[in-house]
């Protein structure tokens, strides 16, 4: 494990590669308003530990994150590998526990927002659901993530938010979709933060349910999701968390952590 700093300056570990930033939500939210004060299109993504697997086999995945001007902790078991390896991570962040207090920063900065994901009726209903918390909240646009990242498609796609002024850009496409999409569209955007939020749109709705806070806090969502969808989560997680630990614990970065940095 090697000190480093992220492209803010704020203190970062690696794991499997994936350079993480080590902040908690009062520092990530001044990142992010600092970001949109910069005027120029920045990444803001984060990994939990399907984001690492797919980092470790698709290395162009784990560029995008590596080049993003942050990637904060944003599952249990990516800070338990921090631990393992005596590296702290900072505070576990996920989109649905902080996006409302991000929308409350908007407002009182008067900065615009952009959605980009799911169906027509999933981001649509977002939308609706967010003005009702956030009346005062600015809305530059809204679209779903269905689209070809490739060609006229997504040239539309962009140059809607080039167009809507947006300052800051929520996608809920999934991984490596999104953060992909973001890294390519990054170099055509005038300005924007593009925040990647993966199910928020559904969670904040209530399209789907996440487990109680209780299981939330402390650790436990993955569990409640394989419950609750063993198909369909069957490999991200009875077969992803062990292979997850395994790959940590036989890496480069999983000696030499630093108790008393980060």
């Amino acid at each position: 494990m090697q000190r480093e700093i992220d492209s803010l300056g704020f203190p970062a570990k690696q794991i499997l590669g994936i350079r993480i930033s080590v902040v908690d939500l009062s520092q990530l939210l001044q990142a992010i308003d600092g970001l949109v004060q910069r005027g120029r299109p920045a990444l803001v993504n984060n990994v939990n530990v399907h984001a690492c697997n797919l980092a470790y086999e698709q290395p162009a995945f784990r560029e995008v994150l590596n080049h993003s001007e942050v990637v904060f902790c944003d599952g249990f078991g990516v800070k338990l590998a921090g631990c393992i390896t005596g590296n702290r991570l900072g505070q576990r962040m996920t989109p649905p526990d902080w996006i409302d207090a991000l929308f409350a920063l908007c407002v009182r900065k008067n900065y615009s927002v952009y959605f980009l994901g799911d169906t027509d009726e999933v981001v649509g209903l977002f939308a609706e659901k967010v003005l009702v918390n956030h009346p005062a909240l600015r809305i530059a646009g809204q679209h779903h993530g269905f689209f070809d990242l490739q060609g006229a498609e997504n040239d539309r796609v962009i140059q809607a938010i080039v167009a809507s002024g947006a300052d800051i850009v929520i996608t809920g496409m999934g991984m490596p979709r999104q953060e992909l999409w973001a890294w390519d569209a990054k170099g055509r955007l005038d300005k924007g933060v593009v925040i990647a939020a993966g199910a928020l749109f559904r969670w904040y709705t209530g399209y789907e349910q996440r487990a109680p806070k209780w299981i939330t806090g402390c650790g436990l969502e993955w569990l409640a999701r394989l419950i609750s969808r063993p198909r369909r989560n069957f490999k991200r997680y009875v077969v992803g968390l062990p292979l997850f630990y395994w790959r940590v614990l036989r890496s480069p970065w999983a000696m030499g952590g630093d108790s008393n940095h980060g």
